[in-house]
């Protein structure tokens, strides 16, 4: 109900339309708001809508009467940062049977959105909603506990906005936020390294870098954390020998699927380190150590040299302290070089768009 009065409180300025609120965070509870005015909606929420048990949370909402025809649904972003709120946006999109869904873009703040739908909200209806806000019991606004508040400023806006998804990009875009959770299948290529531009001069201009690094193509690579190829393929279509391993059972079979089972294992880089079963001449390291609790694990990998590509922020507050630190003295930086630099690029294209950070690649040698 917080959110439905934080996010949605334009919808409920409908006086003339039926309205029916599914409380996916208090146990899938519903409430049926009849035609009326605002203020006689909000004190019906505010009255009828008490604490329920999350852990009651339905699988997905009961549909009834609100999947007649012509109805239109409104739900949370799937890629909300709140995560009670982005599983319901996913649960929408699942019981929504091919109905239209927009989606509010509520608190996800890493990315822009392609906005189909917007009510800026005057000074009567502002003066609505915080005061209904402010109704609500103290400790939402304030935290409980080690709980953060659940209404901020930011979780209160002045226009609410919405987007519209299909069912395939609400389980992509609730993907790349929560993919740990294994609440959906991994879309495909969920990341556009094989379809967007940047992606793929990323992936081009790390290819390049290796093989000028290196000084040809008579040399072996391992390539941890490959994922579905997109590097893979052009380095050894290059000429190099790359070792690729994958430890994800799905992109292990996709990239299986792409280049064969030859030299491709399901190794972890702790599990390179601790095994030492492929030396290498050189160990490429490609956007992997945002997943890496301990930088210290290359210091036991069979090879005397590192191509690391990382962003500049990683690399600055990360990589380069370590290397500089506890690092400096099994390895020497001899080399760094700007692979691709910042760039505005979708995450789904057409509706979720963000600043990619850029990558940038470091050399370093054994001592």
């Amino acid at each position: 109900m917080v959110d439905v009065l934080s996010e949605f409180l334009s919808i409920l300025d409908s006086p003339d339309e039926k309205v029916r609120v599914v409380l996916t965070g208090l146990g899938g509870r519903t409430v049926e708001l009849p035609p009326e005015g605002l203020e006689a909606r909000v004190e019906r929420l505010l009255r009828e809508t008490a604490p329920g048990d999350p852990a009651a949370a339905p699988e997905a909402p009961v549909l009834g009467p609100a999947a007649e025809d012509g109805a239109v649904w409104w739900a949370h972003n799937p890629a909300d940062w709140r995560a009670e709120q982005a599983r319901s946006g996913l649960l929408a999109a699942r019981a929504a049977g091919g109905h239209p869904v927009r989606y509010a873009v509520g608190h996800a703040g890493h990315s822009q959105f392609a906005v189909d739908r917007a009510h800026p909200l005057d000074g009567r209806l502002l003066g609505v909603k915080l005061d209904a806000l402010n109704r609500l019991p103290p400790e939402l606004l304030s935290g409980e506990g080690e709980r953060q508040p659940q209404v901020i400023t930011a979780t209160a806006p002045s226009c609410e906005q919405f987007f519209s998804l299909g069912p395939g990009q609400a389980e992509h875009l609730y993907y790349l936020l929560y993919a740990p959770l294994g609440h959906v299948e991994v879309p495909p290529d969920p990341w556009g390294l094989d379809t967007s531009a940047y992606e793929r001069e990323r992936v081009a201009a790390t290819t390049r870098w290796v093989r000028e690094t290196l000084g040809g193509t008579d040399f072996t690579v391992v390539e941890p954390g490959a994922c579905e190829g997109a590097l893979t393929a052009p380095l050894r279509a290059s000429g190099l020998t790359v070792t690729a391993t994958e430890p994800h059972d799905e992109f292990r079979r996709r990239l299986s699927g792409r280049l064969g089972t030859a030299d491709l294992t399901a190794d972890t880089l702790e599990e390179l380190a601790s095994k030492r079963h492929f030396p290498a001449d050189a160990y490429l390291l490609a956007e992997i150590f945002y997943y890496i609790d301990d930088i210290s694990v290359v210091d036991d990998l069979p090879t005397d040299l590192l191509l690391i590509t990382s962003s500049p922020e990683f690399i600055e507050s990360s990589l380069l302290p370590w290397f500089s630190g506890p690092g400096k003295g099994k390895w020497r930086l001899t080399g760094r070089h700007t692979l691709v630099p910042p760039r505005m690029d979708f995450l789904v294209e057409g509706v979720a768009y963000q600043r990619k950070r850029g990558s940038v690649g470091l050399v370093c040698r054994r001592n």
